[in-house]
């Protein structure tokens, strides 16, 4: 994080606030819907509300606007991605922006808290929101990661549940409560939902003080446009029901999905390495 003027400004998405973060989309709707905003615009007013939200106040004016046009041109390349394709926000980390939105309450970061139904019914609709780009499959995605807090959180018999259960016969309720969800909102939990994706592919989490990828679990195709398209999770739903460890297919889909991942992971080392025993006889 850069300190300026005593002001710790964000270098790393890690570092921007959930303010900060839904004020940036707001700024980024701007960018592609009002004719004349360019990327200069955007980033002078990122830095001039980031600034005032962290404090700087009483400063000589001048002098602050150029602090917010140094910040503006020299510090924000990491949260920006020109292309031919045009201007993106280069969001890419697990970390999740926006914990809570009004009373709902989003996914903890690195994906601690999803459990496997819940990620298989998101990246269905997630799926189907890339593909049509329908505001329903949107919001039936936004309501499917934000649900109310559990009942225990707080309490001395917390029962582990961060959020209420997810159930997908509740789905047209998740769409009624995400529908006041605006737009520029989430377009950014989709951005953070697909940069989980990608990095469940290709990255790694540390689990138990450990660093664990999961890249070896799927294959090339899998990768190809680093989303959660393709990954057969309906297959492994049955194939780790199938095993028991965690019981039947309902169970395995309230269990956590990094957990169902580990398992996953430990079957095909054990099964590689069978295969390089055999090669060697």
């Amino acid at each position: 994080m850069k300190r300026d003027k005593e002001i710790e400004f964000p270098d790393r998405w890690e570092e921007v606030s959930p303010a900060e973060w839904v004020y940036l989309l707001k700024l980024r709707e701007a960018l592609i819907v009002k004719p004349g905003v360019t990327l200069l615009d955007v980033k002078r007013a990122w830095c001039d509300f980031a600034l005032r939200r962290r404090g700087l106040k009483g400063a000589d004016r001048r002098a602050y606007l150029l602090l917010v046009d140094r910040l503006a041109t020299g510090h924000l390349d990491w949260m920006w991605r020109v292309g031919d394709g045009g201007v993106e926000l280069a969001f890419d980390s697990t970390a999740n922006p926006l914990p809570r939105w009004r009373g709902l309450v989003g996914p903890r970061d690195h994906g601690e808290d999803l459990t496997f139904g819940e990620f298989r019914h998101a990246s269905a609709l997630m799926n189907a929101y890339t593909a049509s780009g329908e505001t329903a499959h949107l919001l039936a995605f936004c309501g499917t990661l934000y649900r109310p807090a559990g009942k225990r959180v707080g309490c001395a018999d917390f029962d582990g549940h961060w959020r209420e259960p997810f159930h997908p016969s509740r789905l047209e309720l998740y769409v009624s409560r995400a529908s006041a969800i605006p737009p520029h909102v989430a377009w950014g939990i989709y951005a953070w939902f697909g940069a989980f994706c990608r990095h469940l592919l290709e990255g790694a989490f540390v689990i138990g003080g450990k660093e664990v990828s999961f890249a070896p679990l799927f294959t090339r195709r899998d990768r190809g446009d680093g989303g959660a398209n393709d990954l057969g999770l309906e297959s492994v739903r049955f194939s780790v029901a199938e095993s028991g460890i965690f019981g039947d297919a309902a169970k395995t889909d309230d269990t956590p999905l990094l957990t169902v991942l580990m398992k996953l992971l430990d079957d095909k080392w054990h099964a590689d390495a069978l295969l390089e025993r055999m090669s060697r006889k």
